[in-house]
């Protein structure tokens, strides 16, 4: 058993809060607690118990929802004892006083924190494969950024450290798959512009052809100064 099924056992934030529970399942423990309650402190049970548990149970749902089932007898009974101040006989607002300090308590601080460290202490790292398939979109979703003339952005060193990796980039872009690629890319450009209807937009993209064929002419595609594609990237 992992140490994470260890503390599923014992940390009962790993069960499901009040509003994803049964609300019969809530009314049942609120009813079993309340009663040890006034067992405990030998106090007489009301004659119309029903109406209690049924507000502290509304009540738990209404205004403590983060609240597990488990930690419901739990709260009543440091309540009865004290540990969260003084209260004055075993009414709506003592127990909500009794799940309030109990919230707050560093009893439950410390069980937040074990739980959430232990989710990243146990969550896996991704797999290879599950590696490649995100860079790999990520190069994706670059070259469609630069069909539309848009900025790739933060992920520009990922998607040429991918590619270069894979022996598909590198300093001399007249190889691999980087030869076919760019005069493909003019292609484009030069549909886009044949397609336009909007003589703006036409000397936008002609520009940017021009400049485009300007960088493959002078080889300054592969350089950070340079302007070009590899530069984006």
């Amino acid at each position: 058993m992992s140490q994470l099924a260890k503390i599923e056992n014992n940390n009962a934030l790993f069960q499901p809060n009040v509003l994803n529970a049964v609300k019969e399942d809530l009314f049942k423990v609120v009813n079993a607690s309340i009663a040890k309650c006034y067992a405990d402190l030998n106090f007489k049970v009301p004659e119309d118990a029903s109406y209690l548990v049924n507000e502290v149970t509304d009540s738990i749902m209404d205004r403590f929802p983060s609240m597990r089932i488990a930690e419901v007898p739990v709260a009543f009974a440091n309540g009865i004892h004290g540990k969260y101040g003084e209260y004055f006989g075993l009414c709506v607002a003592s127990f909500e006083q009794f799940l309030q300090g109990y919230l707050e308590s560093d009893d439950r601080v410390k069980l937040v924190q074990d739980k959430n460290r232990l989710l990243i202490e146990e969550k896996p790292g991704p797999t290879p494969n599950e590696k490649f398939d995100t860079a790999k979109q990520l190069v994706i979703d670059a070259y469609e950024k630069v069909k539309a003339d848009k900025p790739i952005d933060i992920t520009a060193t990922t998607v040429y450290a991918f590619l270069n990796t894979l022996g598909l980039i590198g300093t001399d872009y007249k190889h691999g798959a980087m030869e076919d690629a760019l005069p493909q890319l003019v292609k484009n450009k030069e549909m886009e512009i044949a397609l336009s209807t909007n003589l703006m937009k036409r000397r936008e993209l002609n520009a940017a052809l021009e400049m485009l064929k300007q960088n493959l002419a002078n080889d300054i595609l592969t350089r950070p100064e340079g302007g070009g594609l590899i530069s984006k990237l």
